[in-house]
């Protein structure tokens, strides 16, 4: 089971990333002894006495204790790493957890998997996330699809899609596991395949993770697999996985910028925060009531050596009620735990400026998303002239063979040209790019992910 609220807490008081009195974090020995008291005053400490947490406070803290060598330094001894970060062309940051923590979290969570419907006896899944650069995304899969239950073919992201589907006909394999992009070019791949060796595919689940499936993306998957299910698993390298979209237990969304992911409070608490709140404010707002949209702030039960509490994702959504009409897909004395959470992704207060015009995120993320476009993938690139230095706006775009389906190319990039504002003295900064893979994309520094908006101007702003 996971830890108490209290027990969090009371390990936060003593630990660098809340109160700059301590050098170092505790000791293994020395949280054991705190867990084996009682926890009468841990449950007096309150959660709203603790400040909000920023990615950026978390790396100076995190910075300097990786650096100091000490042997006393407690940060750097039994840890299992993970980054968070790279994308939009940011540097990565490293998120330590106590390793034994960490494997009793991965056990939790592929219960939880289990419990929620995602895997089942009999399932054989392959996963073809990606591995090295210090990036952990495979063996995070296999091991808490492994312990849910499913018989893990680890393939990783080097082997082809030519041996993957290899795999898939052997071994009979039920269930693909990637990102959201991988699973997109493997279903691309097996479309081109001859009637008789796609017969061979025996498909029938799909379980994505970061970024959602777009329309154009789940209308590919439908139109090669069939009616397959697709399932998604929510996690972070400071929170580890902590949420999964069942659409029996949720519902569908048309709108691709939001999804419903299921996640047991009694693992993780969220309070949410109105999105004016900003970093370092002294008197905090109030949390925001079960329904209302802001910022998503998490506290980790499963972390407490190096603890997450009030941690803000920056990302944005609510929080539920689990439905009513789920509860007859899990266990009676379970349902009263479960909550939904509606993300909608990234604070898209940080839009971009070209040209002189503010887009917001979410606004290009429904323009380039529409079912109409037939866009697999897409990145929108801001950089400099290289001989004027004035603003550029590229869309790199992969897209699906144009039928009567889809506009064609000249309608949709005329739609660009008047979303972003293009006009005589601005279209030669202006450029939609058509590509034929995902190689052609650039990539996060850690994990191989599509960065979706990519800032050569201001990679901070992104």
């Amino acid at each position: 089971m996971p830890y108490s609220l209290g027990q969090v807490l009371a390990i936060g008081q003593i630990h660098p990333f809340y109160n700059s009195e301590f050098e170092y974090p505790p000791n293994p020995e020395a949280v054991q002894t705190l867990q084996a008291q009682e926890t009468e005053d841990a449950d007096d400490i309150e959660l709203n006495s603790f400040g909000i947490l920023s990615k950026k406070a978390l790396s100076r803290v995190t910075d300097r204790l990786i650096n100091d060598l000490s042997p006393i330094n407690t940060f750097r001894q039994r840890e299992y790493m993970s980054l968070t970060g790279g994308g939009s062309g940011s540097q990565p940051v490293p998120f330590m957890t106590d390793t034994l923590e960490n494997r009793k979290q991965r056990t939790e969570f592929g219960q939880f998997l289990r419990r929620t419907g995602l895997v089942k006896d009999g399932d054989w899944l392959i996963t073809v996330h990606y591995s090295g650069d210090l990036y952990r995304s495979l063996d995070l899969t296999s091991e808490t699809m492994e312990n849910a239950g499913a018989t893990v073919l680890s393939a990783g992201h080097y082997m082809t899609n030519k041996a993957i589907v290899e795999y898939l006909q052997i071994y009979h394999v039920n269930v693909l596991s990637g990102e959201s992009n991988q699973i997109a070019q493997i279903v691309h791949y097996i479309s081109t395949l001859p009637k008789e060796k796609k017969a061979l595919i025996k498909l029938n689940k799909i379980i994505f993770t970061s970024e959602v499936l777009s329309r154009a993306q789940r209308t590919l998957v439908r139109s090669v697999l069939g009616e397959i299910e697709i399932y998604s698993v929510l996690g972070s390298a400071e929170a580890g996985p902590w949420a999964i979209h069942n659409p029996n237990l949720t519902g569908s969304h048309d709108d691709t910028c939001v999804q419903n992911f299921v996640f047991d409070s009694r693992s993780i608490k969220i309070e949410i925060f109105p999105v004016t709140m900003t970093e370092g404010q002294a008197n905090l707002p109030k949390t925001l009531p079960e329904g209302e949209q802001g910022l998503i702030v998490q506290t980790s039960l499963s972390r407490l050596r190096n603890p997450l509490i009030r941690y803000n994702t920056g990302d944005i959504g609510s929080v539920h009620p689990f439905p009513k009409a789920a509860r007859r897909y899990v266990r009676n004395e379970e349902w009263q735990d479960l909550r939904v959470i509606r993300l909608r992704g990234r604070d898209q207060r940080y839009g971009f400026m070209w040209d002189a015009v503010t887009f917001e995120k979410a606004k290009v993320t429904a323009l380039l998303e529409q079912e109409s476009f037939g866009i697999l993938q897409w990145q929108v690139i801001l950089d400099h002239a290289q001989d004027t230095k004035a603003g550029t706006l590229e869309l790199r775009l992969m897209c699906i063979a144009r039928d009567e389906g889809f506009l064609p190319y000249v309608e949709m990039i005329g739609r660009f040209r008047e979303f972003f504002v293009v006009y005589p003295h601005n279209e030669h900064r202006f450029k939609a790019s058509f590509v034929d893979d995902l190689s052609q994309f650039e990539r996060s520094v850690t994990g191989r992910k599509i960065i979706k908006f990519v800032n050569r101007i201001n990679l901070e702003d992104a």
